[in-house]
């Protein structure tokens, strides 16, 4: 049980997650009301990958425990090109209708409600993003969610050598970030390795006595 347990934090730590509002349900038993909670949470590596799920539990924090676990295991690998997605989507899921299209580097994520959530925790840079039915937030996360697992990208990496341009811009870009991120981290162990350093010298060295002189 026990290692089970650790996978399973380890798993979860790899992923970004995201819930979004929490909804109070309350169900009238003979006893009286019994209240729970649901929420749809949002998980994704920010490289591709992203995964949608509704968590229902007797509390807020059990409800997110339960909708991450099975967002995780409905994680789907996006068809991306670079820091976009390949082409225009239009998708309808119930009452929800949301409208996808790829954009410019350095635009970045113009999509408002739980659409910026799902596009941000894929790892899409730059896109565009309209609701054009319901706004409610749950629906739109996962019309947006089927909406990029409708995308291929074989035909355009074909047609267009723009977009084969910005793969190797993601590439480059990816490169230079964990380039930082290994430069911070030698930073930060440089700083905790000379403060140990500092505390250690401080202790080893002896005290003086104070020499009085009498009068």
């Amino acid at each position: 049980m026990q290692r089970d347990d650790r996978e399973n934090n380890r798993e979860r730590s790899k992923y970004d997650k995201k819930a979004l509002p929490i909804r109070r349900v309350a169900k009238v038993v003979k006893g009286g009301r019994r209240l729970r909670f649901s929420t749809v949470v949002v998980v994704g590596d920010r490289k591709g990958s992203v995964g949608v799920a509704l968590g229902r539990g007797a509390d807020v924090k059990s409800s997110i425990d339960q909708g991450e676990r099975l967002a995780i295991k409905s994680m789907k690998k996006i068809d991306l090109i670079g820091d976009t997605i390949p082409h225009e989507i239009e998708h309808k899921y119930g009452a929800a209708k949301v409208l996808l299209r790829p954009a410019r580097p350095g635009t970045g994520i113009i999509a408002g409600s739980s659409v910026r959530t799902v596009l941000d925790l894929a790892g899409i840079d730059n896109v565009y993003g309209k609701i054009l039915g319901s706004n409610e937030p749950n629906a739109n996360a996962y019309c947006t969610f089927e909406a990029l697992q409708m995308l291929r990208n074989g035909r355009v990496l074909k047609k267009m050598s723009r977009m084969r341009d910005r793969i190797t811009l993601k590439e480059e870009m990816d490169k230079e970030k964990q380039a930082k991120e290994e430069k911070k981290r030698k930073e930060k162990k440089k700083a905790k390795m000379s403060k140990s350093r500092g505390k250690s010298s401080k202790k080893s060295s002896p005290k003086k006595d104070k020499v009085t002189k009498k009068s």
